[in-house]
């Protein structure tokens, strides 16, 4: 399959709010206040700031991969 419209709205990626609470409560006996949920988007953008990075080596990865068939 070949996708090649850049007009494409698919996620590859998301965190969704339940996701982040489920975490929140399972790990830590409880769910966010919302300032926190705020604080913790700030977080996670910050740490994903180099997210193309992190993108180019799965591509690279998966070419070579695909490659050494």
């Amino acid at each position: 399959m070949n996708i090649k419209n850049e007009d494409c709205v698919e996620d590859i990626f998301v965190i969704k709010l339940s996701e982040v609470q489920y975490l929140a409560k399972n790990k830590f006996g409880r769910y966010l206040e919302e300032d926190e949920i705020k604080e913790v988007q700030k977080r996670i953008q910050w740490g994903l700031e180099c997210w193309e990075d992190v993108v180019l080596y799965a591509i690279s990865d998966v070419i070579a991969n695909n490659n050494d068939k």
